[in-house]
């Protein structure tokens, strides 16, 4: 069984402005509770899909961890998502969906697919020392969601 977390927040700031944001995965350690940034294979060229760079994530103070990651989707002021690998397994599917907001923002919609089979999540559960991956997920991404709002906000032209 694949699950997934879905949150979702409304940037009063163009689609282009989020989607530079968030296809900009170095940025990730901005926002993240838990991501603390990435490292692109390939440095400056655009992130488009087949690119690859790796995730760099830290859970309290002792635990850290490194992943592969592929991007699956990569269009500007639309959709930017990639897939996740830890020691070669796909563990997980992220995904930002942007649209037009009724006031002219954009409504952002993060995803989560958990694709980790049973044994790979107790495993996860161990060595993490989070039993329910989904619920801490979806706090992070709420977190991270209300972050990137206040920092593209900021960084855009005044919203009319």
């Amino acid at each position: 069984m694949t699950e997934v977390v879905q949150e979702r927040i409304t940037v009063r700031a163009p689609a282009a402005a989020v989607y530079a944001a968030v296809s900009d995965v170095r940025r990730m350690g901005e926002w993240s509770p838990e991501c603390v940034g990435a490292t692109l294979d390939a440095p400056g060229s655009p992130l488009a899909v087949g690119s690859t760079f790796r995730g760099h994530n830290r859970q309290g103070r002792w635990r850290s961890w490194t992943t592969r990651c592929t991007v699956t989707a990569a269009e500007p002021g639309r959709c930017f998502a990639f897939d996740v690998r830890l020691g070669g397994a796909l563990v997980s599917t992220w995904r930002f969906e942007l649209t037009p907001a009724a006031d002219g923002g954009t409504e952002v919609v993060q995803s989560w697919w958990d694709r980790r089979g049973p044994a790979r999540r107790r495993i996860g559960a161990l060595t993490s020392g989070i039993r329910d991956r989904s619920r801490h997920n979806r706090d992070g991404m709420r977190r991270t969601l209300a972050a990137l709002k206040v920092s593209v906000e900021c960084a855009a032209p005044p919203h009319r």
